[in-house]
């Protein structure tokens, strides 16, 4: 008597409350604009501001990314800062937790040593961890660095890549995000370059957040005399819009 009374207590509540529904499925198209306050370190010394944007596009299995950055500074007339940063990376979900990806970077940052440089991977991508409060993506891949200094030295070579991805959402909207990659020469084991990419962001309404963020890049082997130091930093704040 008391198991039937105890399951049909449990036909008689909400559907969502037996089973939790499963996560929506994302957006066809998402674009991101930040809008920032920089303080530079390293290789360029100054306060300016930046501009970033991503444009992503996931139709079905497939996700690409594009993004763009500029952080360009004059401090006495003088050009002191001039990153620029932009690429294209698809995606493509073949089983569950594990894609393969293929990405192409533009990167110039005539401070640092670079004249121009160019990347071009391909590599796995593994999903440990897919929230909804916990994200983390384990990455390896291969791939070539084709790079000119602004003395004209070239260093082009073919490179291994290791990276990890971590987000954690304290609230929807409100998460902060890690990437970190390792770059290692093939040829060279003189030759490594790490990247790290911290953000914290808050939404202030629907749309628009306030975003804090912390870059930094190091690179043990510099091919141009002009380069004084290995790593260069960026702390900004700022504004978030996502349409």
């Amino acid at each position: 008597m008391l198991l039937a009374a105890l399951a049909a207590a449990v036909l008689a509540l909400p559907r969502g409350a037996q089973a939790q529904a499963p996560p929506a499925p994302p957006p066809l198209t998402r674009t991101t604009i930040d809008l920032g306050f920089v303080s530079a370190s390293g290789n360029a010394s100054l306060r300016t501001l930046s501009v970033a944007e991503q444009f992503v596009l996931q139709p079905g299995p497939w996700k690409f990314t594009q993004a763009f950055s500029i952080v360009n500074g004059y401090t006495g007339g003088v050009e002191t800062a001039n990153t620029i940063r932009t690429g294209l990376r698809g995606d493509y979900n073949f089983v569950d937790h594990l894609r393969a990806y293929a990405s192409l970077l533009y990167e110039r940052n005539r401070f640092a040593g670079i004249a121009r440089r160019f990347e071009e991977q391909l590599g796995l991508s593994f999903g440990a961890l897919v929230g909804p409060t916990h994200v983390l993506d384990l990455e390896a891949g291969a791939g070539l660095n084709q790079q000119t200094s602004p003395s004209a030295a070239v260093a082009d070579y073919w490179l291994g890549r290791a990276a990890v991805h971590y987000r954690f959402t304290f609230r929807p909207d409100t998460y902060l995000d890690e990437k970190l990659e390792v770059l290692q020469s093939l040829q060279s084991s003189d030759t490594r370059l790490i990247n790290s990419d911290f953000a914290l962001v808050a939404p202030l309404t629907k749309g628009i957040a306030m975003r804090f963020g912390h870059v930094l890049r190091f690179v043990n082997s510099v091919p141009d005399t002009t380069v004084h130091f290995h790593a260069d930093q960026t702390v900004s704040a700022g504004l978030q819009i996502v349409f």
